[in-house]
């Protein structure tokens, strides 16, 4: 089974009598830059920004910081200088309708008295999905959605395909040198890239829940896979997952006994030791490999939204022949190592012609230190 993330259209269009102009751009430009402050705290829920505005002038912005504090209409309209009454907002996300951690945001702008609301995309989640449209439009408040949608979208693509999927976003991470190489035959690999690209890559575990490594990789490096930087302040906690084919780690390895949070996916539960912090849960596996899959789905159970694979080979081409990863960030080093048994982004199964290829999409390439990083969704088509 596969899921990829694209873009959907929103459940309502433009009203045909409005006129979205360039000064509406602006002002949903605005509330894209607030939606952004939340990156690092708001998991399991949305990115959102908020802007009021009345006679051309801002009376009222926020942002969404964190699960169970105000959301970003409340906290915008708690803001305002004056009466939001006959307003514009705008919007990053169509407002909630439902009693969630805090209360309902279309019944706040309509209590406001707001005029019009402008909303880039329309929420997915079984509890708003155009609900809060319709209560804000049957209220007699212009509703409008679209304006900077393909924006929007990228901006909460995690929230958007849980919400859609019912499974963790996956993102595919990988240092590699220009020969497409993950370490020597010796299986070093520290360090291909330079200390710039290591604190980027450090810093996308702030923005994810989990981070995924197999077994092999384990008893290779050792990792420890923690957070460094101090940037994550959502509630949900930092989790280390490792998947075990093989049910031969060393109890002493540091993800199962340093007391963080760990989920250990193994062929042979009866080989560890289960405490609060390390939940060791019983998997099969088929030509030695578990199902990613059905991992995903249990990830998904237990409240992970958002997941970083970080290796090795095997875990890699494994989520790249069955096709279960969302993004991929990968950090290529100026080196080749050369070595036909040197670990390698993608060990599979040989591709015999080219139109059988595991193919995808580049979005953008920049420099991180003297290291180039791309990143890359799945291709539609394949």
């Amino acid at each position: 089974m596969s899921f990829f993330f694209t873009l959907h259209p929103s459940p309502f269009t433009l009203n045909p009598q409005a006129t979205i102009s360039y000064v509406d751009e602006i002002y949903m430009r605005r509330a894209l830059e607030l939606a952004g402050k939340g990156r690092y705290g708001t998991s399991p829920n949305p990115m959102v920004g908020c802007v009021i505005v009345l006679d051309g002038r801002i009376i009222g912005e926020g942002f969404h910081s964190r699960a169970g504090e105000a959301h970003a209409e409340i906290e915008a309209l708690r803001k305002c200088c004056e009466s939001p009454a006959g307003a514009t907002v705008y919007v990053t996300l169509e407002p909630c309708s439902h009693e969630g951690r805090t209360g309902p945001c279309a019944d706040a702008l309509i209590a406001a008295g707001v005029a019009r609301v402008v909303a880039a995309v329309g929420d997915p989640d079984s509890r708003v999905d155009g609900a809060g449209f319709r209560k804000l439009a049957e209220a007699g408040i212009s509703v409008e959605t679209g304006l900077l949608s393909r924006e929007a979208e990228t901006m909460n693509e995690v929230f958007l395909y849980t919400a859609r999927h019912r499974r963790p976003f996956v993102i595919l991470k990988a240092a590699v040198t220009l020969d497409g190489k993950l370490a020597t035959v010796d299986r070093d690999s520290r360090w291909i890239t330079g200390e710039t690209a290591r604190e980027r890559s450090l810093g996308l575990r702030e923005e994810v829940d989990a981070i995924l490594v197999g077994g092999g990789t384990v008893k290779a490096d050792d990792p420890l896979l923690t957070r460094r930087l101090g940037l994550n302040r959502s509630i949900t906690p930092w989790t280390r997952v490792v998947v075990d084919a093989d049910g031969d780690l060393s109890p002493a390895a540091r993800l199962l006994s340093d007391g963080g949070r760990t989920l250990l996916f193994t062929t042979h539960p009866q080989n560890y030791v289960q405490s609060e912090a390390l939940e060791v849960i019983g998997a099969s596996a088929t030509a030695g490999r578990i199902d990613l899959d059905w991992v995903f789905r249990q990830l998904y159970d237990r409240g992970i939204r958002s997941l970083l694979v970080e290796g090795g080979s095997l875990l890699h081409s494994d989520l790249i022949e069955r096709r279960l990863w969302q993004k991929m960030i990968v950090f290529i080093a100026p080196m080749v190592i050369g070595g036909g048994s040197a670990p390698a982004l993608f060990g599979g199964q040989a591709i015999v012609r080219l139109t059988d290829a595991y193919r995808f999409r580049f979005d953008r390439a920049e420099m991180v230190g003297d290291d180039v990083m791309i990143v890359g969704y799945p291709s539609i088509d394949n």
